[in-house]
Parts: C-alpha cells; sequence; structure tokens
C-alpha cells in the first residue's frame, strides 16, 4: 500500500501550509520512516518564516520547514544492513509525518536516549565543528555570547571535553542560569560585560548580534580567534577597530561533519546532563499546531530557546 505523508511547506512570507503527498517504496539503500518528534530550530527557521533570512541567496518558495526529525524505522530496502523496521533514528528531512531517505543519512539512536535528547545531536555536531576549528589551547579561557540552542550546545560541548573555563554574555537571566548549570563559570548580562577581562585567547559568536560580536571583539586579547557558529543572519556583523588593533582571527562554521560519530560520543554525555538539557525546550506542541506556533513565536519579545513537537502515533 502506497504511504501517504503531510509536509510542512513554507509558500511565502509567514503562510505555512500542509501538503499531502504519497511516497515510494523505499530503494535498496533506503529506509521509510514515520515521525515520532521534532524540534522548531528557532534561531535558523523564524528569520526564513518571517521572510527576512539573510542568506546568500533570495528566499525561493515553496520551502520545506525544519531539519530536526526522530523517528521509528517502518521498513527497509533490501540493501540495508545495520538498520531494522523498529528501530528509532534522527535525520535531518523537516517538519513532515514520513520520510524515504538514505540509510547512510540517519542516526541510530539508542532505545535509553528519549527523543528530546536524540534530537539535539544535529546541533551539538554543528556546534562542536565550530570549536575543533578554533584550536582551542588546553590551558584556554573561553567567551561566548549568546545562550540560545547554539550557545548552550557549545558550553556542553566545551565542558563535557574539559575545555574550561567558559564565560558567557547573554540579556536573558534564564537563559544565564542554564548556561551556568551546564557548567559555565560565569553569566552575565552585556551591561556587566565590562566584569569581564580582556585578554581572552578565544571566543564563539552564537547570538547573530552585532552588539554581542562588538564584546567579543573587544575582549579578544591580541591575536585571539573568534568563531562565528549563529547562522540565523538576523543582522550585519561589523568589525571594530579593535579587529584591526588587535590583528584578530575571524573563522566561520556552519554545519557538522560525522554526525554519527559525534552522536556515538554525545549519548552518554547527554545522559549525564539530561535534566539541563531538557530545559533547552521550553515549548512543547502537537505537529498539528505548528503553523499557529510560529505566528505566535513571531510575534514575540522573547521566543522560546526550542520548540519539542510530538506527532501522533
Amino acid at each position: 500500500m502506497a504511504m501517504r505523508r503531510q509536509s510542512l511547506l513554507l509558500v511565502g512570507p509567514q503562510q505555512l501550509r500542509w501538503v499531502d503527498e504519497i511516497l515510494p517504496d523505499p530503494q535498496p539503500h533506503e529506509i521509510a520512516v514515520r515521525t515520532l518528534a521534532g524540534a522548531i530550530s528557532v534561531g535558523t527557521e523564524l528569520p526564513l518564516y518571517r521572510g527576512s533570512h539573510r542568506g546568500a541567496h533570495p528566499i525561493s518558495y515553496p520551502k520545506m520547514t525544519g531539519y530536526e526529525s526522530y523517528a521509528e524505522i517502518i521498513s527497509c530496502g533490501t540493501a540495508v544492513e545495520q538498520l531494522k523496521a523498529g528501530d528509532r533514528v534522527v535525520a535531518t528531512y523537516g517538519h513532515r509525518t514520513h520520510a524515504v531517505l538514505a540509510a547512510d543519512r540517519a542516526i541510530p539512536v539508542p532505545n535509553t536516549i528519549p527523543a528530546p535528547l536524540a534530537l539535539l545531536a544535529i546541533l551539538g555536531c554543528d556546534t562542536l565543528k565550530g570549536i575543533v576549528k578554533l584550536a582551542i589551547p588546553p590551558d584556554a579561557e573561553v567567551l561566548i555570547t549568546g545562550a540560545g540552542t547554539i550557545g548552550l550546545l557549545t558550553i556542553f560541548n566545551l565542558v563535557a571535553q574539559n575545555m574550561q573555563p567558559v564565560d558567557l554574555i547573554e540579556p536573558i537571566a534564564q537563559r544565564r542560569e542554564l548556561a551556568l548549570q551546564l557548567g559555565a563559570r560565569s553569566a552575565v548580562a552585556p551591561q556587566a560585560a565590562a566584569t569581564l577581562h580582556q585578554k581572552y585567547a578565544v571566543a564563539l559568536e552564537c547570538s547573530s548580534r552585532d552588539a554581542a560580536f562588538a564584546l567579543l571583539q573587544a575582549h579578544l586579547r591580541h591575536a585571539g580567534r573568534l568563531c562565528i557558529l549563529a547562522d540565523g543572519n538576523l543582522e550585519p556583523l561589523t568589525l571594530l577597530p579593535a579587529f584591526h588593533e588587535k590583528e584578530l582571527q575571524i573563522l566561520g562554521s556552519s554545519d557538522g561533519e560525522d554526525y554519527r560519530g559525534y552522536a556515538q560520543w554525545f549519548w552518554p554525555h547527554a545522559q549525564a546532563a539530561a535534566q539541563e538539557l531538557a530545559q533547552l525546550y521550553e515549548l512543547t506542541i502537537p505537529a498539528t499546531n505548528l503553523a499557529q506556533t510560529f505566528a505566535a513565536i513571531a510575534a514575540s519579545d522573547q521566543p522560546p530557546i526550542k520548540v519539542l513537537v510530538e506527532y501522533e502515533l
């Protein structure tokens, strides 16, 4: 019997529509899955929804929404050997009820890992890439701006790999507190940034805000390195005189590289910090409320860090 799915498409700025589709049977190296849970990645998805995303190319419509999905395998192609029906996986096919995808695109998830933690493996791997590119010295102090999902997962990765101490600049008090719970040494509001020293060797920008970018440039030492991790493209980031005077270096980083390899490391460390990581999801909704939720958080002055989306079984 043909498998039907519903996909949430962005057909124009702030215009979402569920579209019915019929999926083909999986090819030899493919799997068919049904979605159990997903997430709204607020920093990336809200600018796309609003039509304000600053990308290299104009947004074209219709555009698929989302990229974080937790699913159960329904069936496997004849050449798939390491996965089977009933297994749980994380993949990047978006806000869809079902999908057919290449088996090597799926990240196997142990039964002991709940959906909210499993979904964080994708952005966790993305943030690790930036950390690795910075080549942080063992004794370096690290400064981070922004405690959304990217900033908090950056703190998690740094602490779990014993790259400490980590300091944070973040305007929202609850997020500063969560950063401390995840192992940050200190977390201050932007107006208190003067209490931090100005000799950090490395820093990571995770807010997509120009004011935060300016603070990092001010607090780096000569020849310091700065990685821009947030790719929400909310506003232009400006190089200040300090960038030239201190001869700073800037790195960009986006998608991760070895998601399966990262996940194997991530699972036990995520379980150890499960209570703290679960707090990234400040809102849980059924998938049927996705369109309404996008509209609500787009109109909010303080959107949630992350939204957990539950699908009907």
